[in-house]
């Protein structure tokens, strides 16, 4: 055999390694490796919530900063716009404009508000043995789905489930389940962006 077609062949086996599809487990290992690796995040977070009653809907910007800084302001609906929830670790100060009160709250772990960060999800997945990862496709889309238990078993929070677009390794969505498995949070994040420069001041407590 020639050289030249020596160097053909391997370039074809080579070309077609590189664009084989990659197994589960190595899908899991990088959507894994990617969400524990997150330092902070912004983002545009679509809400509903789903209660006895007709579905809750809000739009929030979000901003986060390992390992539990949180921010919160709301957009939509209008009658909660400029609602701004800031937890700097410690305690949670809320603000409501539109009513002009202001107030700490000490228990924020407590809170509906911080089931729906990342970041507080991270957390459960790293410190739970049951964690679960597996993959689905809806509408010829794919997604990698991890799973964790919330502690403190509320009947109404009892587990959630993080989305990541397969291709991107970005999150898309996330769903706290109840005790029947019925979706009683989802949040489809928007805009999303790992590891951004955030200023600590915005998670200030005054």
């Amino acid at each position: 055999m020639n050289n030249k077609l020596f160097i053909t062949i391997i370039f074809i086996i080579l070309l077609f390694a590189g664009c084989s599809e990659k197994t589960d487990e190595e899908l899991f290992y990088e959507a894994q490796k990617k969400i524990v690796s997150l330092d902070t995040y912004t983002c545009t977070a679509n809400i509903t919530v789903y209660g006895n009653k007709n579905p809750q809907k809000y739009t929030a910007r979000h901003w986060f900063a390992a390992p539990d800084k949180y921010r919160i302001e709301i957009e939509n609906p209008e009658s909660l716009k400029g609602k701004t929830t800031i937890y700097n670790g410690k305690r949670a100060w809320i603000c409501h404009p539109r009513i002009g009160q202001d107030w700490l709250m000490e228990n924020f772990s407590s809170s509906r508000e911080q089931k729906i960060f990342i970041g507080y999800f991270i957390h459960n997945f790293i410190n739970t043995e049951t964690a679960k990862v597996n993959r689905k496709i809806i509408d010829d889309k794919e997604y990698i789905l991890l799973q964790t238990d919330i502690p403190g078993n509320h009947p109404y929070f009892n587990k959630e489930i993080l989305w990541f677009d397969i291709k991107k390794y970005y999150p898309v969505m996330l769903q706290v389940l109840d005790v029947n498995n019925k979706v009683r949070i989802d949040v489809k994040y928007l805009n999303f962006r790992y590891n951004e420069d955030i200023d600590d001041k915005i998670f200030t407590i005054e």
